[in-house]
C-alpha cells in the first residue's frame, strides 16, 4: 500500500511516532480535500483555530506540490496519494498513520456547526461502544439531510432506507453505516474489523460492507444530535448505488450466514456469492464470531432503537 502515497509529518508527530507505544493522542482529524484549493485552505485554518489535536489532510500529491502546502502549513501532516484510489482505501491508509484513539473524517466542502467533544468522547466509552459516531447533515440552506439508513432487503437485493435523524438535544439513533464515510471512528476496533474492503470498487459498497459488519459483529454505528455539520454548497447528497465490481463481497458476508436456534450457519445468498471469500473468510472464521444475522438485525432494529 505504502507505494501508493506518501506521508508528510508535522513537526509535533515525529517525536509522538517514536514514542508511539508509550502515549497515545486521543483524536486525529482527516480532511479529505475534494473541493477547490482556497476552500480546503480554510477548512485547514478554522480546523487549526478551533481543534487542539492532530490534523492530517489526505490530497493528491500533485496538488499538494503545486500549491506549497508543507510550506503553508508546518504544523499539518499530509497524506498524498500518487494516483485515484477509493474512499475506503483511503480512510484505510488515514488510520494506519494517524496515532490517535479516535479518528474523526471529515471535508474539505463541510463546516462543522456542532461538536462537543467530551459528549462524542463519553459516548464512544459506552456501554454500546460504537464503533462509530455519525453527524447530523445539513445542506446549505440548513435542511437537515435524510442520512440515517435503515437495513431492509426488497427482494434479493440490500436495500437500506432513508430517514431524517432526529433533532432532540442528546440523542442517538441507530445508523446501519457512515454514509459518505463521514464520523468519528475507534482506531483500535476499526482496525480489528480489517476496515473497508478494497477489492470492492464502489464506495456506497464499501461502506455498506463495512457498516454491515460492524453491526453483525456486535457493535453498533450511532448519529448523534450533539454532532452536526453543513456542507457549504451541496443542496442534496446521492449516492451511486450501481452495482460494481466486488459488490459480491458485501452480500457474501452480509447474507451467508443465518442464526438458528443460536447458532451460525451457511447458506450461499444467490446470485450474489463470492466464492473464495465464502470458504476462505465467511466459513473460517466469521460463522464463529458473528453475533447476529442480518435478518435479526432487520427485525429487531426499532426495537434498540433509543
Amino acid at each position: 500500500m505504502q507505494s501508493h502515497y506518501r506521508t508528510e509529518i508535522r513537526k509535533q508527530d515525529i517525536g509522538m511516532r517514536i514514542s508511539a507505544l508509550y502515549r497515545q493522542q486521543q483524536l486525529s482529524i482527516g480532511i479529505f480535500d475534494v473541493s477547490s484549493v482556497d476552500e480546503l485552505k480554510e477548512t485547514i485554518d478554522w480546523y487549526i483555530q478551533n481543534m487542539n489535536c492532530a490534523i492530517h489532510v489526505i490530497m493528491q500529491e500533485d496538488r499538494f506540490e503545486e500549491y506549497s502546502f508543507g510550506e503553508l502549513y508546518p504544523d499539518v501532516s499530509f497524506i498524498l496519494f500518487k494516483s485515484l484510489v477509493s474512499l475506503g482505501e483511503q480512510i484505510n491508509v488515514f488510520a494506519n498513520e494517524c496515532y490517535a484513539t479516535y479518528f474523526l473524517v471529515v471535508r474539505s466542502d463541510i463546516q462543522i456547526i456542532g461538536f462537543t467533544g467530551s459528549s462524542l468522547l463519553s459516548l464512544m466509552q459506552d456501554k454500546r461502544h460504537p464503533a462509530c459516531i455519525t453527524p447530523i447533515m445539513l445542506n446549505c440552506d440548513m435542511e437537515v439531510l435524510p442520512t440515517i439508513r435503515k437495513p431492509y432487503i426488497k427482494g434479493r437485493e440490500l436495500c437500506p432506507l432513508s430517514f431524517e435523524p432526529p433533532l432532540e438535544i442528546g440523542q442517538t439513533v441507530l445508523n446501519l453505516y457512515p454514509v459518505m464515510g463521514l464520523g468519528l471512528y475507534d482506531r483500535a476496533l476499526f482496525q480489528r474489523l480489517r476496515g473497508f474492503d478494497q477489492e470492492i470498487m464502489g464506495e456506497y459498497y464499501q461502506l455498506l460492507d463495512l457498516g454491515i459488519r460492524m453491526h453483525l459483529f456486535g457493535y453498533c454505528i450511532l448519529t448523534f444530535s450533539d454532532f452536526a455539520i453543513r456542507f457549504s454548497t451541496k443542496h442534496s447528497i446521492i449516492e451511486d448505488r450501481t452495482q460494481c465490481e466486488g459488490m459480491e463481497r458485501c452480500y457474501t458476508r452480509a447474507l451467508s450466514i443465518h442464526r438458528i436456534a443460536g447458532k451460525n450457519v451457511v447458506e450461499k445468498w444467490k446470485p450474489y456469492v463470492d466464492k473464495k471469500l465464502l470458504k476462505e473468510e465467511v466459513k473460517s472464521k466469521q460463522v464463529i464470531l458473528q453475533k447476529t444475522d442480518f435478518f435479526t438485525l432487520i427485525k429487531d432494529w426499532d426495537h434498540e432503537e433509543n
